[in-house]
């Protein structure tokens, strides 16, 4: 939605064009646009559904300050629910390693934790009142964007740190002695791929903590009608 675009575009020329603002304008720009689409979806005009999209809208200064009021439940509730989401798609992708070792253990672990992600999300759900609703919480923003860009550099040095050390355990000694590499059966083919594999399951982590700044603008308590979808 051009027009979308050159709106949050003007909301932010004040600014300076640092790293962070480029990242809330993004978030801005995608609730904006997720907004626009639901009032749509719901019967409404373009033209009247960019309006009061934009009508409820907080103030930029606001957005841009440290803290912002949020309400709590629901935005916990869809953190719980994607964080269940990812955790099902783990579950599912190890549960064929069940044959295979430690696979056993890791996929039994996050079928434990989707369980209890399921308990806690049944829970909040149970006692989602409208007074509850309506609960508010300050959250810092940029605290959210340093967690998402902290979780993302300890992913890449963890999934760095894992390629060299599981290629230093099979493959050292044919690297360091130019010894020919020897897999002797399928078997060990898999699990050295698998072994390889799994620490990308890991990448679910920082996906997760990549929706908090989204979530914090989409449940802002100037946006008072997103509770009421």
């Amino acid at each position: 939605m051009e027009s979308l675009q050159h709106y949050v575009d003007q909301l932010f020329q004040k600014y300076r064009g640092s790293k962070q603002i480029e990242e809330l304008k993004w978030e801005v720009l995608s609730n904006l646009e997720a907004k626009v689409a639901d009032l749509v979806a719901d019967g409404l005009p373009l033209d009247e559904a960019m309006k009061k999209a934009k009508a409820n809208l907080p103030s930029i200064d606001s957005i841009v300050g440290e803290c912002r009021k949020v309400y709590i439940v629901p935005f916990v509730q869809e953190l719980l629910q994607l964080g269940l989401l990812y955790g099902l798609i783990a579950w599912i992708v190890t549960m064929p390693l069940r044959i295979w070792g430690m696979g056993i253990y890791l996929s039994y672990s996050l079928f434990a934790i989707c369980i209890l992600i399921g308990i806690v999300y049944l829970i909040l759900l149970g006692i989602n009142r409208p007074d509850s609703s309506h609960h508010l919480t300050s959250m810092n923003v940029r605290f959210a964007f340093l967690l998402r860009k902290t979780g993302w550099m300890l992913w890449a040095l963890y999934f760095v740190g894992t390629f060299i050390f599981t290629t230093a355990l099979y493959f050292g000694s044919n690297l360091w002695f130019s010894t020919p590499v020897k897999l002797t059966g399928p078997y060990q083919f898999a699990t050295i791929a698998v072994t390889y594999a799994l620490p990308l399951l890991s990448i679910l982590i920082p996906l997760w903590l990549h929706a908090i700044p989204r979530l914090i603008l989409k449940y802002d308590a100037g946006e008072g009608d997103v509770i009421a979808k």
